[in-house]
């Protein structure tokens, strides 16, 4: 994918973080705290959350932008 096929495809960091929600729904959330498959979204903060343990992990977790604070868009 080159840099303008990614612009019209991603115009905004809505859209990319639209696709890493959906990337990783398709592979499936599991709290790594339980193991518990079953998670809320919490759109403010961009995290899941288990309804089980409660425990929140970041979108960015498992990604090569864990840890990070840059933009989705990266």
């Amino acid at each position: 994918m080159n840099i303008i096929q990614f612009s019209s495809q991603f115009p905004d960091e809505s859209a990319c973080i639209a696709h890493f929600k959906a990337q990783r729904g398709a592979v499936g959330v599991v709290c790594p705290k339980c193991g518990c498959t079953h998670h809320w979204w919490l759109q403010g903060k961009l995290r899941y959350q288990c309804s089980q343990c409660g425990y929140r992990q970041s979108l960015r977790a498992g990604t090569a932008l864990e840890n990070t604070k840059l933009p989705f868009m990266y």
